[in-house]
């Protein structure tokens, strides 16, 4: 879905979706891992889950700021034992886009002595509808996103959001006794052949050779 800066105002521009949206749900499905092949195919449709996700999106001045929600849950490979098992995701974001070349080069510069302080600011939209709080946004509060279009994908922005929280090596959570509590596993261990091999003395093989008939010690 996009959806294009003519149509964003100095005012909330709110979108609400959930499981039944389709881009949506191809989105989330597009992100689980699957064994038995790569590829979808064409009559592939993600498998069913609980999803709410949301967009706000305000201009301001030549910057089009974009919050939103996500709470759904993708299904991924254990990284001991490649059994699928199920990853909460709930995070909320913030972005900033434009299409000018003057944000192009600024680098991204956080600090307490911001000219905004996002939290509360969305804290006081939630508090005074009425009242527009006092924004000064600029490149150097928050990371700028140069677009080459002049239009949020929100289809693209949903799908990495959601890869960034996606683990190197994900794996279902663990007990007191760190063994996983979908395989029994245990993480420490999973692996003592490895840990072994590296204790081992490299040279300790060369005391299998024979040595030649008349070679000299």
């Amino acid at each position: 879905m996009k959806v294009y800066f003519h149509e964003i105002k100095d005012q909330d521009l709110q979108y609400t979706f959930n499981e039944t949206t389709p881009w949506v749900m191809e989105v989330v499905g597009q992100l689980d891992e699957r064994m038995d092949q790569i590829k979808r195919p064409p009559n592939w449709k993600p498998r069913t889950r609980p999803t709410e996700v949301e967009f706000t999106l305000r201009r301001i001045d030549d910057l089009v700021h974009v919050t939103g929600k996500i709470k759904t849950q993708l299904f991924l490979l254990c990284s001991l034992c490649a059994d699928s098992f199920s990853f909460p995701i709930n995070t909320q974001f913030h972005l900033l886009l434009t299409t000018s070349d003057i944000y192009a080069d600024v680098p991204r510069e956080i600090s307490n002595k911001s000219s905004i302080d996002m939290d509360e600011w969305l804290a006081d939209e939630d508090d005074e509808e009425d009242e527009t709080p006092a924004m000064n946004l600029n490149a150097s509060d928050y990371e700028v996103t140069v677009v080459t279009e002049p239009m949020a994908d929100l289809r693209e922005i949903l799908m990495e959001q959601i890869t960034l929280l996606i683990p190197m090596q994900p794996k279902p959570d663990v007990d007191e006794k760190d063994d996983c509590l979908k395989c029994g596993r245990n993480q420490l261990s999973f692996l003592p052949q490895q840990e072994e091999l590296l204790k081992e003395n490299p040279f300790a093989v060369l005391k299998n050779f024979k040595k030649k008939p008349g070679s000299d010690s």
